[in-house]
């Protein structure tokens, strides 16, 4: 079925509203099987002998390797075309206003389906998709979405390791998944040693500054524990901690961090409010700016798209200013 969206919209809207109707009347039956199963027509069927996806919505056997994929978060995108696959549709990301500058060309001509909070979902009808790859932010359109096409669910902040062993087995190209985190562990311990001895004990903080204060992301944030786990880095005191993800601080309490090296993320929502801390003197204060060890880095790349291809990139950022 190929429909033309801007000729036949008033049709898809009733095709989705109809599929979204009937996904109400056999949803119960979809989560009493607790699985659904993609076989070499695109069907969902009751088999269960292939690989098991585990999800948020129960599992999801996987019969064949879907042709047509649709992904409804950004970081999704950059997994598949770490694996070397491209999907039929993403959502683009609303801090760049379309795909990140980080991928280039690498996409493609790859369709947009608005945002990551609102995807386009008569849009993602029309892509006619085997699979649809959301994240627990859909929950509230995931019958919706499995109207249109079968859809695994993640947790967005769960290990991208993880979830790249899960896109591995969909895409069939676990051993491409498994080389992947074997590079990423090997150029990490070796970079590891490396800041070993050029970093030692120093102390480094990872902060955004946001909402007239200073967002200090902890030991607990997934960024952050690139730094300290991965790396090995030193968190300055006040960044310790097993629970919060991060913590708002005054800029008053800036010198209290003591940390010698500061990774400072900016963009374009807090450019300004960056520039009036610097001003003060306060921050000209700072042990780490009176060091010239502060950092610029893009907030999209560091915390937005937690996948393979930016991760590298963060790597390869922590290295050319630490070594």
């Amino acid at each position: 079925m190929c429909l033309n969206l801007k000729k036949d919209r008033g049709f898809l809207s009733l095709v989705l509203l109809a599929l979204i109707l009937g996904a109400c009347s056999n949803s119960s039956d979809q989560e009493e099987n607790g699985e659904a199963t993609l076989n070499q027509d695109n069907e969902l069927t009751d088999q269960t002998d292939g690989e098991t996806i585990e999800h948020l919505q129960g599992e999801f056997v996987l019969e064949s390797v879907p042709e047509r994929i649709v992904v409804l978060d950004v970081q999704y995108l950059d997994h598949m075309l770490a694996l070397g696959e491209r999907p039929v549709g993403t959502v683009y990301a609303e801090t760049d206003n379309g795909l990140p500058d980080y991928l280039g060309d690498e996409p493609g001509e790859v369709t947009l389906l608005g945002t990551y909070l609102e995807p386009d979902l008569e849009e993602t009808l029309s892509l006619e998709p085997d699979l649809i790859i959301a994240t627990d932010a859909h929950q509230e359109i995931y019958n919706q979405l499995e109207s249109i096409a079968p859809t695994i669910m993640f947790d967005r902040m769960e290990d991208w390791q993880s979830v790249l062993l899960s896109f591995g087995m969909i895409l069939n190209h676990p051993d491409e998944a498994d080389e992947l985190i074997k590079g990423y562990n090997e150029k990490v311990n070796e970079l590891t040693l490396s800041l070993a001895d050029t970093v030692g004990e120093e102390t480094a903080a990872l902060i955004r500054p946001r909402d007239d204060m200073i967002r200090l992301h902890t030991t607990a944030h997934r960024t952050a524990q690139i730094l300290y786990d991965d790396l090995g880095l030193t968190p300055p005191e006040m960044a310790e901690t097993s629970s919060d993800t991060s913590a708002m601080i005054s800029l008053e309490v800036m010198p209290e961090l003591e940390a010698d090296h500061l990774f400072l993320l900016q963009d374009d929502t807090n450019e300004e409010l960056t520039a009036s801390f610097q001003e003060t003197s306060i921050w000209q204060g700072l042990s780490a700016v009176q060091s010239d060890q502060v950092y610029d880095k893009n907030t999209a790349l560091w915390i937005g798209y937690y996948a393979p291809i930016a991760i590298d990139l963060v790597i390869d950022q922590i290295a050319e200013e630490l070594n």
